[in-house]
């Protein structure tokens, strides 16, 4: 019955907040398990970025992640309450062009959305909000 509860509340958050991924240019759900990494690989033009993520404990409803991006790291704990599931991550500096909506650099969001008590898995979506034509490569 819980599990099936999940699965629902799960599928109702997708479709709720599934209409707001349509600005963002890349979207994508992971799931892990716990000190699995995620590695993400960002190209703008020839330089390669790397953003890696991982979680390391889950406790009161908060997961506690390490997140590293081009060698600098970072430690969020990130909760399924609104303004702390959010994790941002500036990408690469580019001057401000007053063109794009709100003038803002590129950028990486990390959302916890949902944890699987019974499986032990996260589920986070990273969103990523770029004006240029990047590759982006999931190992």
């Amino acid at each position: 019955m819980s599990r099936t509860l999940f699965l629902l509340t799960l599928l109702s958050l997708s479709l709720l907040y599934g209409g707001q991924y349509r600005e963002w240019k890349y979207s994508k759900t992971f799931v892990l398990k716990k000190d699995q990494l995620q590695h993400v690989l960002i190209y703008d033009g020839e330089k390669r970025h790397q953003l890696s993520f991982r979680w390391t404990l889950y406790v009161n409803h908060g997961l506690v992640m390490h997140v590293d991006y081009d060698g600098h790291t970072y430690q969020p704990h990130l909760s399924t309450r609104y303004r702390l599931q959010r994790f941002k991550v500036d990408l690469f500096s580019k001057p401000i062009d007053l063109s794009q909506p709100g003038g803002e650099h590129p950028f990486a969001l990390l959302i916890f959305r949902a944890f699987d008590e019974k499986k032990r898995e996260a589920y986070l979506d990273l969103l990523i909000k770029s004006y240029d034509k990047h590759k982006i490569l999931y190992e």
